[in-house]
């Protein structure tokens, strides 16, 4: 009898030792925002950068309340949703009642009931801007204005996409192309050789340079590279600021001059993600207006 005592009181202390970790952080219409939901560093950190979180966590919760009380929650695509995102998260929420993961006060294993609601309500929102999206239009005309503003965005220049090594000696550099020209693959050799002899970083990397405009283009280089066609190499060692270089053109990347019809689906996708996120802003500082809030100083 006494040992089963003990076993209890050992067990509810540490049950109580569980309950208390969870430091309340504020209440947001009668909700406790715990611990359980910031960020795991959040004790850690100065007082400038908690209350910029804390905001946040005020705001994700006013957000989630407003989902949870919408009819949204109780559509079958919400309800696979989330049962997919739990499953994706390595849970043991496979073996779940679909039925238990939507009760009010439910928990599985790996969450706690604010943890899980918290997921509940964020995905709700997001079909609730998903919903809000497909309501929402933009006019050709508003469309063709943001083009014509942003036209540079759309448009990208003439570029070369290089590969490079780069050695100390200007031997050691003839030798490279010696050995490139009499490869059956030059892009296979290239590649050896740069993980072999090249002091770039991206030695490891086949010794992949990049994609360069060639209006950007570096002038001891771009004398040497811009006349070279696709799987050509420079036939002569380069001198730079990091010592003497062999390139081999991967790519030759034609300019692009956009069109408004070609990009037009591009720019309604953009600004109708700028509408729905100003409509979600606005709903929260609505929100935010009539709750509640009660914030722990103390934290």
């Amino acid at each position: 009898m006494i040992n089963w005592f003990f076993k209890f009181l050992f067990f509810s202390l540490l049950l109580n030792s569980f309950l208390l970790s969870a430091e309340i952080l504020a209440v947001v219409n009668g909700e406790n925002i715990t611990t359980d939901v910031a960020p795991k560093n959040f004790k850690t950190l100065d007082a400038k950068k908690k209350k910029v979180i804390l905001n946040r966590l005020i705001e994700k919760r006013l957000a989630i309340q407003y989902a949870l009380q919408s009819d949204v929650v109780n559509s079958d695509d919400y309800k696979k949703a989330l049962k997919h995102i739990l499953q994706m998260s390595g849970d043991k929420s496979k073996n779940e009642n679909l039925a238990n993961l939507f009760k009010k006060d439910s928990s599985i294993d790996g969450y706690t009931t604010e943890q899980l609601n918290s997921k509940k309500g964020l995905l709700a929102f997001d079909f609730i801007l998903n919903n809000i999206s497909k309501t929402m239009k933009i006019s050709e005309t508003k469309l063709k204005k943001y083009y014509e503003l942003n036209k540079y965005k759309y448009d990208t220049p003439a570029m070369t996409e290089l590969l490079t090594i780069v050695v100390n000696d200007k031997k050691l550099a003839d030798k490279i192309i010696i050995e490139l020209e009499n490869s059956k693959d030059t892009l296979q050799a290239f590649s050896k050789l740069a993980k072999k002899y090249s002091l770039a970083p991206s030695a490891n990397d086949n010794g992949y340079f990049g994609k360069i405009p060639l209006q950007d283009m570096n002038e001891a280089i771009k004398p040497y590279v811009k006349n070279l066609k696709r799987g050509e190499f420079t036939k002569k060692p380069i001198k730079t600021a990091f010592g003497y270089q062999v390139f081999y053109i991967l790519n030759n990347i034609p300019e692009y001059n956009s069109t408004f019809k070609g990009v037009k689906n591009s720019i309604e996708d953009e600004l109708l993600r700028k509408e729905v996120k100003s409509w979600a802003m606005k709903k929260i500082k609505e929100l935010k207006k009539s709750a509640e809030i009660k914030i722990n100083t103390k934290v």
